[in-house]
């Protein structure tokens, strides 16, 4: 079936100057037109939507998420233990949410028991209409590392290449290092220190780039960042501490940033984690702005990630608030997002032949950030869904 999307203001994902009155024209699950609303001929067997007076965007990207611990209270030990296929059915309803705010690709940065794979086959077998995932199984750290309660532990860069391999061949489509460690309980302790060593992060990222797959590091501390980068990381998550020195090397070698502002912005009240956590978590802000405009000022490539906690427009008015334009905003959740997964030829932007994901909204984000919340028609894959209607 061809589908006509006419009349709305065109905001592609590249960064250029919104167009008016424009037409999108989809067929099955691509794009196969981008014009002025009326050029294309021969549409009598389409079904042609209104949008006069709304916005049109490309499917929002959600590039560092945990479907099925998001929003649990609790230590890391409690959200870990919950039954396998409660975790499962909560990944859904996660997945459906993301769906609601336009959210059609997410990445899911790990999970306990590999369950973001799992997670990703009950929805490709299903009929279940949810954004695209890209799983990234289990994260990597150091016996007693970060996150160790979910992740799998390695020593030595042996160890850390046979558990990325055993992860590729489970269809692990990202491999992830913890590089720094951050404990949050007592007084007077490091936000942050080193983690991994970068032999062993090496071992892991040669492996899953040698296998066409791309690297994630958690990482706040600037040394770890730093340690990240040198190992072969693709992006940095987090990045809080991060220097001017560094961020020019990111920027330098292609290394992008997922902050996740709106996620550390939330964990500083109350969810079970702890008044450690909550009290560094506050502190941990104040650092990261610092730390964000210095990505911003070297040029990294930043994009869109929730984690646990954040969420779309929490993040879109966290990154305008601390310097970014709304279009920054608006690329940072499309086509910056789709060249860090290194999915930008499908993906990102709005143009022929890409996947029809599309979003309409009622209100202009270039004059009101917190418009991206007003979200009225998502498509995924040419499949046009009312968000109210999602089962959630």
């Amino acid at each position: 079936m061809r589908l006509v999307l006419s009349g709305a203001t065109l905001i592609d994902g590249r960064g250029g100057r919104p167009i008016a009155n424009a037409e999108v024209v989809v067929e099955a699950d691509r794009i196969i037109a981008v014009g002025s609303a009326g050029e294309f001929a021969d549409q009598a067997e389409a079904t042609v939507i209104d949008l006069t007076g709304k916005y049109l965007l490309p499917g929002f990207i959600n590039a560092h998420d945990h479907l099925t611990t998001k929003r649990l209270r609790g230590s890391r030990t409690d959200r870990a233990g919950a039954d396998d296929a409660i975790m499962i059915a909560r990944g859904i309803q996660n997945a459906l949410v993301n769906l609601r705010e336009g959210i059609t690709t997410v990445r899911d940065a790990g999970a306990p028991r590999g369950l973001s794979l799992s997670l990703k086959s009950a929805i490709a077998s299903s009929d279940i209409v949810a954004p695209r995932i890209l799983a990234t199984a289990q994260g990597l750290t150091e016996t007693a590392g970060y996150a160790h309660e979910i992740f799998v532990e390695v020593d030595t860069p042996l160890e850390a290449k046979k558990a990325a391999g055993a992860m590729i061949k489970r269809g692990a489509d990202f491999i992830k290092c913890m590089a720094s460690i951050e404990w949050g309980h007592a007084e007077g302790e490091p936000l942050s220190v080193v983690n991994m060593d970068v032999a062993t992060m090496r071992a892991a990222f040669d492996l899953a780039h040698h296998h066409g797959r791309r690297c994630m590091a958690h990482a706040l501390c600037d040394e770890a960042i730093a340690n990240a980068i040198e190992a072969g990381a693709d992006t940095i998550e987090h990045g809080v501490f991060l220097s001017a020195a560094t961020a020019r090397e990111m920027s330098k070698r292609g290394v992008g940033l997922v902050p996740t502002l709106s996620s550390y912005k939330e964990l500083r009240n109350d969810w079970g984690r702890g008044q450690g956590i909550m009290r560094h978590s506050a502190e941990i802000v104040e650092h990261h702005k610092v730390g964000f405009r210095h990505a911003l000022d070297a040029g990294v490539t930043l994009a869109f990630g929730s984690d646990s906690l954040g969420n779309l427009t929490d993040e879109c008015s966290t990154m305008q608030e601390w310097g970014m334009t709304p279009m920054q905003c608006v690329e940072a959740i499309t086509r910056n997002a789709a060249i860090l997964l290194g999915i930008d030829d499908q993906v990102g932007i709005i143009a022929a032949r890409r996947a029809a994901d599309l979003v309409v909204l009622d209100a202009d984000p270039m004059a009101n950030i917190a418009a991206l919340g007003e979200v009225e028609i998502v498509v995924k894959s040419g499949r046009l869904m009312d968000p109210a209607m999602l089962p959630i």
